[in-house]
């Protein structure tokens, strides 16, 4: 159970992260309208409460696995009304922002969080009783307690106090009054570091919540289509990536440094999808450690830290800033320390036509390799 959810937990990463991209692409329209145009956006609020069990606790501790964590959760919802392409496109999702707590019932080893996120919301059937509805987010998590060595080793699941939340929810909401809703829902969290720390485990647990909602305003959607309609460049283009970033291998380790240069041609096929081609070329200087880590001896000679591999990709477009999927084939990795194949995703922020910055996390197979901070180049 367990593997099955952290290898669905990275297939669905994508969808995970579309809501960083709603979330920074609205941004710039909120300081661009005006109040009256902003009041034509309704807001909602709401409060949810959770109870649930952990999944997945590699701590060597069986009663760790049964403990059952309680949370509350405030949050607030803007109900899209058409004012961009996309918004049409995805059947007028609402963008929601809550801030949470949990608390895991194992106050030694585990402690409490906090977490911080934003997520996408939509119906997937809407009916005059009540939708059913469907949101997946991310944002940040801070845990009171993680993993120290001899103070508090027996925490595997989190290696550092501030991490990564993904968050997935399936719920059921009909209304009661004139604006007030409710709702009963399955959820799903995971809190990881992405390796910026070990140990890195992570944190899986689903919960049953119930909750309710506030909708002061009326919502009104505008039908109109964009008055102005950018020209798809469906040209190929040749495209150079310079990234960075830095991982820690052993429980008691520093962390080192890990850098890629990726070439890569891409095509736009429709107004939000482009299809990647491209090559990567890596220097890990974690590879000394990566051979402690699996029980290896190291070579007596100097490492060969280099890696190569070839890559072929996705790229979900919404304004300036789109979604990154890519599938990579090592071609070239001389002390075969990782599988095969790679998976990358990630967000990229458009400065221009011709410049980008992007974080991407690099993933063997369910396992976090780095996270990547780089800047683009687009001929």
């Amino acid at each position: 159970m367990s593997k099955f959810l952290s290898v669905a937990m990275w297939g669905f990463y994508r969808y995970v992260l579309v809501c960083l991209l709603i979330l920074y692409s609205i941004i710039p329209e909120v300081h661009a309208q005006d109040i009256k145009q902003d009041s034509n956006t309704p807001w909602s609020f709401g409060v949810n409460g959770y109870y649930g069990t952990l999944l997945r606790y590699r701590s060597g501790l069986p009663a760790l696995n049964f403990t059952h964590p309680v949370g509350i959760e405030v949050f607030a919802n803007r109900q899209t009304i058409g004012k961009r392409e996309w918004e049409r496109r995805f059947k007028y999702p609402q963008i929601g922002y809550a801030l949470a707590y949990y608390n895991y019932g194992v106050p030694d080893e585990l402690g409490e969080a906090v977490t911080l996120t934003t997520y996408l919301d939509n119906a997937i059937i809407e009916g005059r009783k009540g939708s059913l509805r469907f949101h997946v987010g991310t944002g940040l998590v801070y845990s009171t307690r993680h993993y120290v060595p001899i103070t508090n080793e027996q925490n595997k699941a989190i290696g550092s106090a501030l991490a990564f939340s993904l968050r997935g929810t399936l719920r059921y909401e009909f209304p009661f009054g004139g604006h007030s809703f409710m709702n009963l829902n399955l959820a799903f969290r995971h809190f990881s570091n992405g390796a910026l720390d070990k140990p890195n485990n992570g944190m899986n647990f689903p919960l049953l919540g119930f909750g309710v909602r506030y909708q002061p305003g009326e919502v009104r959607y505008m039908e109109q289509n964009d008055t102005v309609a950018a020209a798809i460049d469906n040209s190929i283009r040749l495209n150079l990536r310079i990234a960075a970033g830095v991982k820690e291998v052993l429980l008691i380790d520093k962390k080192h440094p890990v850098y890629t240069l990726s070439a890569y041609a891409s095509k736009r096929i429709t107004r939000t999808s482009s299809i990647l081609i491209g090559v990567d070329a890596f220097h890990d200087a974690a590879l000394h450690n990566e051979f402690i880590n699996m029980s290896l001896q190291p070579p007596d000679e100097a490492l060969d830290s280099r890696m190569a591999g070839i890559t072929v990709g996705h790229e979900l477009h919404l304004n300036q800033l789109s979604f990154v999927f890519q599938f990579g084939h090592y071609v070239y990795q001389p002390y075969r320390l990782f599988p095969q194949n790679y998976q990358r995703y990630g967000l990229k922020y458009s400065l221009n036509r011709s410049l980008s910055t992007n974080v991407m996390l690099m993933v063997h197979a369910r396992t976090a390799n780095v996270l990547e901070w780089g800047i683009g180049l687009h001929l």
